[in-house]
């Protein structure tokens, strides 16, 4: 009697699992299921047959709301492309017969199976084991389960199911089933269930969760696994039950075949998926289409560089720049000419002639008065640059370093405007014309430093001409044989003054104000003594040189 209720529990228990699968042999439909890999509008289904039976393309006729579709492909068990994961529970509480009857629905899994299907063999416990790594050699998968394996502490199942999914990824299947068995609930995994789930969806891996009573088993979480993954979950009383529902897992996915396709439905659509197979029944299957993904931005946004060409402020800034540069040519033309006039006439002219003296005098005397300095009030920062320029030594005109400045700006503009994708970013030309200002002022003044540095050693030697005799203008060109430069060039220019008809000692003001230099006024007033009233000029000279000296110490020591 007892024989006869355990047969018949057993056969409630495996019911569920099995008699929609015997249900099929019986003229039922083919069952249509969504495979984990599906999307849209690529759609995929996994079509299991009543029977094992040879399925192609030509012999599969799929409609959507009654519509053809596109792209129908079907892809048969088995193959590099599919496999299957047993994982099975080896801890504690499943030694013994559990355990045993565990290896028993194994080898009944794998004489299902598909010849052509990779299988991998893994138990676990708190870390997990592979008996078998995915192979399709059936000798070495019945080598592996033809023990038990040794049991241990712990019932790590969502840990063993991200290392399955990783093993999975591993060998490249680009689908795969997880036939999951234990005995009893999670404990001890250091990863979540959602975790658990979520490396399922991205493995597109679905799980068969078997589960075995016990004492301490809860179905919530195998039951959870495999609805999420798109499984199924069968539950044995006892463990000679599990080699039924093993057989039937091995049987269904040796007659499973992947239908493949691609919808031409519109978003937001009830679509009624039809499977046709000859000789069967249409399987049915139903879902809605997604929406599209589109985000309210208007019907037309101007890229950045296209709100850039279509500025006016560009426009503009093109404008005043042609211009620019057009009187920049025009400038540097008619400053070239004159300056090659200039030099054709150096070759040929020794000394200077009297409009060239003219000239100079007419120079001297503009510098001398702060009125003539000034033309228009406008063009007074002209006259300081060109005179900053010249004071700084540099080898391009006036106009040349202003044109360059010019191209540097609208580069700059530019370049900036691009980068940083704003009409902003052409106002970062104008910060050009104050980097060369601060260029040549630096230049500037590093030359009068250089000059204030050389001026009491020059005076000294200046002192001790006069002393061996030497008239003042003499005693001045044998200081500058031994001078360095800037001293040197500035010197000489008063030298050219005074050669030119302008007074020594106007000639020192000039050059003590183009090096910004007090102390040469007191070696203009010097002079000016000197040919009014004579006087020993070497013993003035050397007490300014010690005045001069005093007050650069007495700088030194403040800064």
């Amino acid at each position: 009697m007892r024989r006869l209720v355990g047969i018949a529990a057993a056969s409630a228990a495996v019911a569920a699992f099995v008699i929609p699968g015997l249900a099929l042999g019986q003229g039922a439909a083919p069952k249509l299921s969504v495979s984990p890999s599906s999307g849209f509008p690529d759609r995929a289904y996994l079509l299991q047959l009543p029977e094992r039976r040879a399925l192609t393309t030509a012999g599969v006729a799929v409609t959507e709301n009654g519509g053809p579709v596109s792209g129908l492909a079907v892809v048969p068990p088995g193959g590099a492309a599919t496999g299957a994961l047993l994982l099975i529970d080896a801890s504690n509480s499943m030694k013994g017969a559990p355990l045993a009857g565990a290896m028993v629905a194994a080898r009944a899994f794998l004489k299902e199976r598909k010849p052509n299907m990779p299988v991998s063999v893994v138990v676990f416990g708190p870390d997990e084991a592979v008996l078998a790594d995915f192979t399709t050699d059936g000798q070495e998968l019945a080598g592996a389960v033809a023990n038990a394996p040794a049991t241990s502490e712990g019932t790590h199942i969502y840990d063993a199911l991200i290392q399955a999914t990783e093993s999975i990824a591993d060998q490249g299947l680009r689908r795969a089933t997880i036939v999951l068995l234990s005995d009893g609930t999670d404990v001890g995994s250091e990863a979540s269930l959602a975790e658990a789930q979520q490396a399922l969806a991205a493995a597109s891996t679905r799980v068969y969760s078997v589960g075995l009573r016990s004492p301490q088993y809860a179905p919530d979480s195998l039951q959870s696994v495999s609805r999420r993954s798109g499984g199924r979950y069968a539950e044995a009383a006892q463990p000679a039950e599990l080699a039924a529902i093993f057989t039937e897992i091995g049987s269904d996915l040796a007659s499973e075949y992947e239908v493949t396709y691609r919808s031409v439905l519109p978003p937001q659509v009830d679509a009624a998926v039809q499977v046709t197979v000859a000789g069967l029944p249409p399987a049915k299957a139903s879902y809605t289409t997604p929406a599209l993904a589109i985000t309210s931005g208007g019907t037309f946004e101007r890229s950045w560089i296209d709100k850039v060409i279509v500025s006016p402020y560009l426009a503009v800034f093109i404008v005043v720049a042609v211009i620019a540069l057009l009187a920049l040519a025009l400038f540097a033309g008619v400053d070239a000419r004159n300056r090659s006039l200039r030099h054709r006439m150096s070759q040929y002219v020794s000394v200077p002639t009297e409009e060239e003296g003219r000239m100079r005098r007419a120079e001297v005397t503009s510098m001398l008065a702060a009125g003539a300095q000034r033309r228009v009030e406008g063009h007074r920062w002209w006259q300081s640059f060109e005179r900053d320029v010249e004071l700084g030594g540099f080898k391009n005109s006036t106009v040349g370093i202003a044109g360059w400045t010019i191209v540097g700006a609208i580069v700059t503009s530019l370049v900036v405007a691009i980068a940083f994708q704003s009409l902003a970013g052409l106002l970062a030309g104008l910060a050009v014309p104050f980097v060369t200002r601060y260029i040549v002022k630096s230049r500037v003044k590093k030359k009068r430093k250089a000059f204030r540095e050389q001026l009491p050693d020059n005076l000294d030697v200046l002192a001790g001409a006069l002393r061996a005799g030497h008239s003042l203008v003499g005693a001045m060109n044998v200081m500058l044989e031994g001078a360095d430069e800037p001293f040197k060039s500035e010197f000489r220019r008063v030298l050219q003054d005074e050669q030119l008809g302008v007074p020594l000692d106007e000639a020192l003001m000039v050059m003590s104000r183009r090096m910004d230099n007090l102390d040469v006024e007191q070696v203009a007033i010097v002079t000016r003594l000197q040919r009014e009233a004579g006087g020993n000029t070497a013993e003035v000279l050397d007490r300014v040189v010690d005045n001069i000296r005093g007050r650069m110490e007495l700088q030194r020591l403040v800064q």
